[in-house]
């Protein structure tokens, strides 16, 4: 099947493409003019998450947390493995905990959103929502598949409307709160 508006055309006994010549002639009617999304693309900086400073008391917190979890798993597990693990699991949370958010550069475009180079197809997602909270807000894309986590990608509250206004020429704006984890982690000042 050939369309006649494509400027190539396949030959199956391998010759090369034949170029269709897209000039209207002289007896056609000028096509209506059509919005050209290709063009559209949007680029910013902002942080890759909000930072939670936390003091001496959260460290201490999340000492004893981690060594009262330890402690109830060995007594009664009588397992070193699984006391390790809480152990090691406090450790990289306490690491995680402390390190400071770098910027990262997105940019949404008809390929899809990037961060920090990386292109996130916009195909993957059914919907995206706007999730505001303190100094930054951020967009949520919420994947098709099922074991595939969000996207999220933050920026200024003065960008929000190009940003939504963009990205709602891709996808459905989904008026949606975080799940129970996310609202975990959000509360615990990760």
């Amino acid at each position: 099947m050939n369309d006649e508006n494509s400027p190539w055309q396949y030959k199956p006994d391998g010759d090369a493409p034949a170029q269709n010549n897209l000039a209207p002639s002289d007896n056609s009617t000028p096509a209506a003019p059509q919005r050209d999304s290709s063009s559209k693309s949007l680029s910013w900086e902002a942080l890759e998450y909000i930072d939670h400073p936390h003091g001496a008391g959260w460290y201490l917190a999340l000492v004893l947390i981690t060594a009262a979890l330890a402690a109830a798993a060995y007594l009664t597990l009588k397992d070193r493995v699984a006391t390790g693990t809480i152990v090691v699991v406090g450790i990289i949370v306490g690491i995680f905990a402390s390190q400071k958010p770098h910027r990262a550069k997105y940019e949404i475009s008809p390929a899809g959103l990037s961060v920090n180079g990386k292109l996130y197809g916009l195909g993957n997602y059914k919907s995206f929502a706007v999730i505001r909270e303190d100094s930054l807000s951020s967009i949520y894309l919420f994947p098709l598949r099922r074991f595939m986590p969000p996207l999220s990608a933050y920026f200024e509250p003065k960008d929000e409307a190009r940003i939504t206004a963009l990205l709602g020429d891709y996808l459905p704006y989904e008026d949606r709160e975080l799940d129970a984890i996310d609202r975990l982690s959000r509360r615990l000042r990760l």
